[in-house]
């Protein structure tokens, strides 16, 4: 290297740059002080001077011309990456995930998982509406971490012998410097011989005073400064970390790589905590049944968020209030004559019993036998309450155009409300069954409440939740046409339309249900960087269920019955394996599952036993941390 790069020392501050990056404190930009736990930074990559290397995607940045803009929701920017530059970083992500399974035949060095599960999960965000500034900070992570697993494997084929190596400074071991490479500073000598030997760029600092007279200065050079790397935070500017270079830092940067901008800020809360945000009543089983009333676990600390209203003022909205609320679906109470006919027939509805109506997907028999069977006897230990408003309650109104109301109000938040609460690794989001039907009753979030009644004062807080989607001026409501998956959707006569509205609401209230059992179920160590890498796993691992990625988000209707909702039990082992697998690890496993794995070559008899236990199993352990019946997945409707 002809140049000494200007180094990063003593304490900074890093911050989210326009870009998405980190400025000239992020690895993947400018060399690094040098930690023996992040060893592979100064093997990241520079970018390739020859403008037809594939991997020149890695340092391309978003521009407005590349956002998608999403219609039909109620916050008007919300969009998507435009396809030809998705389907080119997915390129990338697949050429990396392939050489990651290979390396992981022999070994699997500790981080890099991580960046496997987040490379993976920031590529699937990209398939789904977010704001301009989020997909701008996805993309960025995306470069990010297949520059780190590329660092990771070069680190393991190449380098990590010679950098374990005992051998003494000797020019005659040294090898040529990697200059494409980004290299590192230290003041450790012994480190600096090491990273010299492998042929690794590193520059050594060294104190004026130990500078004697007898040390000859070959040549005094100025330090180049940093170059094309975006040091502005107009629109950004979120703080990741603040101290000293060094270790802290780099782990702050690699995780500060599942920063967000826009709407899961509003949901950020202290990630020990697991409180559920307008959950289920204490007493409330969700049964229907007021008779049935059952002992809960301790109401956990109460988190609130603060918004500004449209009119300036500020609310500050309770995320639960399960100590003052009455339940909604108890047919007695204080103001029984105040509850609709619509109320009191949701509320006298046994949830665990699956209706069959026209507009409702076809059912999955075993897992309808299976919610008639669970016990509603046994001891309840918490509560949770719905990421999804309730199927029946979309439809639940006999007045049509209240139905019709409920529906596309549902359609527009559904975008900007999955966006929360799947890709925010410490989110809070389930509410109160109430709060959706007070939201999808609604005309326009800003009409004028009476806040000097309970009703009002509760429409006030659910309106002030969702016109915080989020709290600042990068999100726009707007009041535009419905649309589902780019159809627009204007009357209940579109019975088809209905049904996969429908299906998708069971679909995805299943699969965040199962996510947050599992949370409920197994903690996330206290560490950072375990939780961290621990989320990502469970993640994984449940994604897994319903065809991999990283994400449980829905990036297209089907075009068949799979997974878990196949018709063949041949076709459903694989899915149902790995719903085994998540199982496996919660307390009280029946020994079955445990011992039993699903596979091909079983009788269909043999599989839908085991796959009884499991469905049984799961229904059952939901109503305990919950209070109340499951959402079940149900079949496409073809």
């Amino acid at each position: 290297m002809t140049t000494v790069p200007e180094p990063v020392l003593d304490r900074i501050q890093v911050l989210v740059r326009e870009d998405g990056r980190f400025g000239v404190e992020d690895p993947i930009n400018w060399p690094q002080y040098f930690s023996i736990a992040y060893c592979h930074y100064p093997l990241i990559s520079r970018q390739p001077s020859n403008p037809n290397d594939y991997r020149q995607p890695l340092w391309w940045r978003p521009t407005p011309h590349d956002f998608v803009p999403l219609h039909g929701s109620a916050v008007s920017n919300l969009g998507t990456l435009s396809p030809e530059r998705r389907d080119t970083l997915r390129s990338l992500v697949n050429k990396m995930t392939t050489r990651i399974s290979i390396m992981q035949r022999n070994t699997s060095p500790r981080h890099i998982n991580f960046c496997d599960l987040s490379m993976r999960a920031s590529m699937s965000c990209l398939s789904f509406p977010s704001t301009y500034r989020d997909l701008v900070v996805q993309v960025a992570n995306v470069q990010r971490y297949w520059l780190e697993a590329e660092a990771l494997l070069e680190y393991e084929d190449v380098y990590k012998k010679k950098l374990l190596s005992t051998n003494e400074y000797n020019d005659s071991h040294s090898a040529k410097p990697n200059t494409s490479v980004m290299g590192c500073y230290t003041s450790d000598p012994v480190a600096a011989f090491k990273l010299f030997n492998a042929g690794i760029p590193v520059w050594l600092i060294r104190s004026p005073q130990l500078f004697t007279k007898e040390v000859a200065v070959g040549e005094y050079v100025t330090t180049e400064k940093p170059h094309d790397v975006e040091i502005g935070t107009s629109g950004f500017g979120q703080q990741v970390y603040s101290g000293n270079v060094g270790e802290r830092h780099h782990a702050a940067v690699s995780m500060g790589g599942h920063t967000y901008m826009d709407i899961p800020r509003i949901f950020l809360a202290n990630p020990e905590s697991t409180t559920t945000p307008a959950s289920l009543p204490e007493g409330s089983s969700g049964s229907g049944n007021p008779q049935q009333t059952r002992q809960t676990g301790q109401p956990r600390n109460v988190p609130s968020t603060s918004s500004q209203s449209q009119h300036g003022s500020k609310v500050t909205t309770k995320l639960s209030t399960r100590d003052k609320r009455p339940a909604p679906y108890r047919s007695h109470g204080k103001r029984p004559s105040q509850a609709t006919a619509a109320q009191l027939a949701v509320s006298r509805r046994d949830k665990f019993v699956e209706e069959a109506r026209p507009l409702f997907p076809p059912q999955i028999p075993v897992w309808t036998e299976c919610l008639a069977r669970v016990d509603r006897q046994e001891k309840v230990l918490g509560q949770i309450g719905y990421f999804v408003p309730e199927p029946a309650l979309l439809v639940g109104p006999s007045d049509v155009s209240r139905q019709l109301r409920y529906i596309t109000n549902w359609l527009r938040a559904k975008d900007p409300w999955f966006h929360i609460v799947t890709h925010s690794v410490y989110k809070q989001g389930p509410i109160h069954q109430q709060w959706w039907r007070n939201y999808l009753n609604h005309l326009y979030l800003s009409e004028p409440v009476n806040v000097s009644t309970h009703s009002g004062k509760e429409k006030a807080e659910v309106f002030a939740l969702f016109r915080a989607l989020s709290p600042n001026d990068n999100v726009e409501l707007s009041q535009g046409d419905a649309q589902f998956y780019g159809q627009p959707f204007t009357s209940l006569n579109q019975v088809r339309m209905c049904q996969e509205i429908l299906w998708e609401v069971y679909e995805m209230g299943f699969r965040l249900e199962l996510l947050e059992l599992d949370r409920r179920i197994r903690p996330s160590p206290s560490t950072l960087y375990s939780r961290q890498g621990f989320e990502y796993e469970r993640l994984n691992h449940i994604s897994e269920i319903f065809g991999g990625g990283g994400t449980i988000r829905l990036e297209a209707l089907p075009a068949t019955n799979r997974g878990l909702a196949s018709e063949n039990p041949v076709d459903r082992v694989p899915a149902l394996e790995s719903f085994r697998q998540v199982l496996v690890r919660w307390p009280g496993v029946p020994p079955r599952l445990v011992q039993g794995r699903f596979t091909r070559q079983m009788p269909h008899q043999s599989i839908e036993e085991l796959e009884r236990v499991a469905v049984q199993f799961y229904l059952q352990q939901f109503f305990v941390h919950s209070s109340r019946a499951a959402i079940v997945p149900h079949r496409y409707p073809l």
